[in-house]
């Protein structure tokens, strides 16, 4: 998964695992011919999802610019006009501390005549920002325009940073390239070395992974994005085929100064660095980074089934067994806990233990039932976000009856960031007595939560072919077992 600074708190997708030496990886053939779920049910393709996104968004920046007009004409939040920008400056400051974004947006958009005179102050990269974080996108592309007619390079490339921010948290890869070209040079430290991991990662986006690294190894080691940068680059290399320059990129990463400073960043690291050198056959090396991963780190889970592939590949099967058991144990609805149900059995059938083998596929089999039927459920039921709430910290979450619904990597996290900040419009309605600004916020609402529940159910249904997966290959490993045993008798 590629990281930014914040893909370093989020949970990208990592290079995929392999268990090509077990005959597990034979029984997928098998899945079709005993899976148990139909998912001839009409859903929801990424096309579609994104393009209600877009929609949703439009919508977003539409309301922004009504309420801001609307906020105009209520008394209770007046919105002094200032004839100087520092103390309009003072007033946003004042309102963001009170975490009134809104309020602070609003003093902008009531006062774009004093900053249309002083666009030129170094000030308005923060007052932009405030306004595209609150969609308000005309004043802020208004303002943009001005300073592109009017103002000098350095002010031109400052302002297109932003822009292009905005743009790679919305996930438009050609746009932030569109807004870096040619603007790197005039930028100031982190900006310059965050323009420059966008412009990587855009780029590997679009699966130009050579292209990429040219940014990335332009990045210094003393910047807070060179971590990332060098992840991503170690990933474009291995993507290329070049998988020994990747690891020494990884390596010497881990021993940076930067890499102290970031914990899960160091995880994220030894978890990529294993999972590439297992599918080079590396085995023991594989699993002694496995190891390094901390015990409490949101990679551990995949740490620990790694460790368990990597001794199922040196032929250590009793330690296979012990670790898949410590993954089985934890009890947790994450899918590497789930491969465990399936992988324990096989470990007792390679450990010549074909009855416990069998009651073990058994067991797996009940399991992987009851899961997809419990999740099968949730898809069915009238999903109310209001009872689980959306989380964002390292990843975007929520969870549902113990399933935590994984959102990053998925879709764009910025949607459902956007999302729980439009919320925050509902205390300023509890002062106000307006029908259409209110209808039209409910509709908003309500078109976020079905897009929002349009892709929990698309991330769900995803869960359940990987679980039907599982089952299916149960049961063939049952059938083998009993194929077997008929041949020996």
């Amino acid at each position: 998964m590629l990281h930014t600074d914040k893909t370093s708190r989020k949970d990208h997708q990592t290079i995929k695992y392999t268990t090509t030496i077990f005959t597990i990886i034979v029984f997928i053939m098998a899945t079709l011919l005993f899976s148990a779920v139909s998912h001839s049910a009409l859903t929801d393709t990424p096309d579609d999802i994104n393009a209600l996104i877009e929609s949703t968004d439009r919508k977003r920046q539409l309301f922004s610019r009504h309420f801001q007009t609307f906020l105009l004409t209520q008394p209770q939040w007046p919105s002094k006009k200032y004839k100087q920008i520092k103390p309009l400056l003072s007033a946003v400051e004042k309102h963001v501390s009170e975490n009134n974004n809104i309020l602070a947006a609003n003093i902008i958009f009531n006062n774009i005549a004093v900053l249309n005179e002083n666009y030129d102050d170094r000030n308005i990269f923060y007052l932009i920002r405030i306004l595209l974080n609150q969609n308000d996108t005309k004043t802020a592309n208004a303002l943009f325009e001005l300073i592109n007619n009017e103002g000098d390079q350095t002010l031109i490339s400052n302002t297109t940073y932003i822009f292009a921010t905005f743009s790679f948290k919305q996930n438009k890869w050609k746009k932030t390239l569109e807004f870096l070209d040619g603007v790197i040079n005039d930028l100031p430290g982190e900006n310059r070395y965050h323009s420059l991991l966008m412009q990587g990662v855009s780029l590997q986006k679009l699966n130009k992974h050579r292209e990429s690294i040219e940014f990335y190894e332009k990045i210094d080691p003393t910047s807070k994005y060179y971590i990332s940068a060098r992840l991503n680059m170690a990933i474009a290399n291995i993507k290329q085929g070049w998988w020994s320059d990747g690891h020494i990129l990884i390596q010497n990463a881990l021993k940076s100064a930067e890499a102290l400073k970031q914990e899960e960043a160091i995880n994220r690291l030894y978890l990529t660095l294993g999972y590439s050198l297992m599918n080079q056959e590396y085995y023991r090396d594989s699993r002694s980074f496995f190891r390094n991963i901390s015990i409490d780190s949101v990679f551990a889970t995949r740490a620990l089934l790694g460790i368990t592939l990597t001794a199922a590949n040196q032929n250590d099967f009793v330690g296979a067994l012990s670790t898949a058991h410590i993954l089985r144990d934890k009890q947790t609805y994450e899918l590497p806990v789930d491969e465990s149900w399936l992988l324990i059995p096989y470990f007792y059938e390679k450990l010549q233990q074909p009855t416990t083998a069998s009651a073990g596929y058994l067991e797996a089999i009940n399991y992987y039932q009851k899961r997809i039927a419990d999740i099968q459920s949730i898809i069915n039921s009238e999903i109310s976000l209001e009872n689980y709430p959306v989380s964002t910290n390292i990843n975007t979450i929520l969870e549902i009856n113990n399933n935590l619904v994984n959102f990053s990597g998925e879709y764009p996290d910025y949607f459902l960031e956007n999302y729980l900040e439009f919320k925050s419009y509902e205390k300023y309605f509890k002062r106000i007595d307006n029908k259409n600004i209110r209808m039209e916020y409910d509709q908003l609402n309500n078109e976020y939560k079905t897009v929002i529940i349009k892709m929990i159910r698309n991330i769900l249904r995803k869960r359940i072919k990987r679980l039907d997966s599982y089952m299916g290959q149960s049961r063939f490993g049952l059938a083998r077992l009993y194929d077997n045993n008929l041949i020996d008798n």
